[in-house]
């Protein structure tokens, strides 16, 4: 069977990844509003209609306003300031990719291009930010596991990779550093 045309310089193993990045970025997400959810003493019911559909920008914003009149641990409020930048460059790329089109067969290097934002993420881009992907996954797992009421034991969290100089300069800005 002959592959679409808008696929013709994309490998299936290729597919596989980007389909990865999907579930992480997911995965993130849904851990950030668990976060909020815990920050909040919810029971998941209930977030259901007043947490989960909140965007993942409201939800981080929302979780630094708590920190302001319930303050969190230490421990929890630097995870959340590692997480804060990592999670602009996360919608960054997330955004492109999913909402963007896939432009694989007019160019050299295939890329998205998001007109929403005038935008444009090269394939080699994105492959670029898979330890950028999974760190932030661990930020975010780490996070909820420090807010409590979780049955985990919290992995040392491996070291912070490059930040890529094409993300937004706020996902450099990393608060203590």
């Amino acid at each position: 069977m002959r592959r679409p045309v808008a696929l013709n310089k994309t490998s299936d193993d290729e597919l596989r990844k980007i389909g990865q990045f999907t579930l992480r970025w997911s995965y993130i997400e849904h851990t950030i509003a668990n976060c909020l959810r815990v920050l909040l003493k919810m029971e998941p019911k209930p977030a259901t209609v007043m947490v989960f559909p909140l965007s993942l920008h409201d939800r981080m914003v929302r979780i630094g306003k708590l920190d302001e009149f319930q303050p969190m641990p230490p421990e929890a409020r630097a995870l959340y300031n590692e997480l804060t930048p990592l999670i602009i460059g996360m919608q960054y790329v997330r955004n492109a990719t999913i909402h963007g089109v896939f432009i694989d067969f007019l160019a050299d290097e295939p890329f998205w291009h998001l007109r929403s934002k005038d935008r444009a993420l090269t394939k080699a881009q994105l492959f670029d930010c898979e330890e950028l992907i999974n760190y932030t996954a661990h930020v975010a797992e780490a996070f909820r596991i420090c807010l409590g009421g979780k049955e985990a034991e919290r992995d040392p969290l491996p070291p912070r990779p490059p930040i890529p100089a094409f993300l937004p300069d706020e996902a450099r800005r990393f608060r203590g550093t």
